[in-house]
């Protein structure tokens, strides 16, 4: 039995639907065990070998090279504006140097993308520190909190508009580099077996296709519609890009970088 792990976010919906309900019944994942966890979880599970692949931060790769294989063609990526990584502040960004800032738990990924957009972008010397409270609860003491996945959305849907900034980093670092950024990979470790991971190629590739064709489909029948639209989710997935193309890994290659030169690697 192949152990994936599975990331319940709203961003990776579509595929894991499709992976696990494929059209075709030739196309069954019953070999699959998948193994639920937020971003950072499904990282340690991967470190630790405990799942054989699945959907990783992408500064879990960029740190340990030498642990994974690439499964190439997929990713959760974005050319500009994510929607749901997201720096919710009680003042303008530009103040906040000298400051404390909060960043989710959840994504080691988008911490260090805020640590490079604050550092490289806005010449900031911030101090951030990685939080499990609510996003109300957080900025009572601090200016900012930089959250992922399905809070960043649940809050930027409930919080008046006025009420803070808020800044999309995927927004940013497009603006600056001009390449996509590259929040998670699909990897497998180097012990996965390569026939079985062509096979979970062949099984993502097939989905990807379903799910963007289908998006409208699967937000209809999603455990999502007691929280957002249908329209909501289908404008969010269609932010995403989940391939993984040269110009992917040229964002990612940047990424990497700027984190070697802040010493986050």
């Amino acid at each position: 039995m192949k152990k994936i792990g599975r990331i319940n976010f709203a961003n990776l919906y579509p595929i894991f639907y499709c992976l696990e309900n494929p059209l075709s019944a030739s196309n069954s994942t019953t070999e699959y065990e998948f193994t639920d966890g937020v971003p950072s979880e499904i990282n340690a599970l991967l470190r630790e070998g405990l799942i054989d692949a699945g959907p990783s931060s992408s500064i879990e790769y960029l740190r340990s090279p030498q642990l994974y294989n690439l499964i190439d063609g997929h990713s959760v990526s974005s050319f500009g504006r994510i929607m749901s990584i997201i720096l919710f502040s009680r003042v303008e960004i530009e103040t906040l140097d000298g400051k404390t800032v909060l960043s989710s738990y959840q994504s080691e990924t988008s911490t260090g993308l805020l640590r490079i957009i604050l550092r490289k972008f806005y010449n900031l010397n911030v101090e951030i520190k990685t939080s499990r409270a609510p996003l109300s609860e957080g900025l009572r003491e601090h200016p900012a909190y930089l959250l992922i996945g399905d809070n960043a959305l649940i809050e930027a849907a409930s919080t008046p508009t006025n009420a803070l900034f808020r800044y999309d980093l995927s927004s940013i670092w497009y603006e600056q580099t001009g390449l996509p950024f590259v929040f998670a990979l699909w990897i497998s470790r180097k012990q996965f077996e390569s026939g079985d991971a062509a096979e979970l190629r062949t099984a993502l590739d097939r989905a990807k296709a379903e799910a963007v064709s289908s998006f409208e489909s699967i937000a209809k029948n999603s455990p999502y519609m007691n929280r957002f639209t249908a329209e909501g989710l289908v404008s969010y997935w269609r932010t995403i890009s989940y391939d993984l193309t040269k110009m992917h890994m040229d964002g990612l290659e940047l990424f990497g970088k700027y984190l070697s030169e802040l010493r986050l690697l």
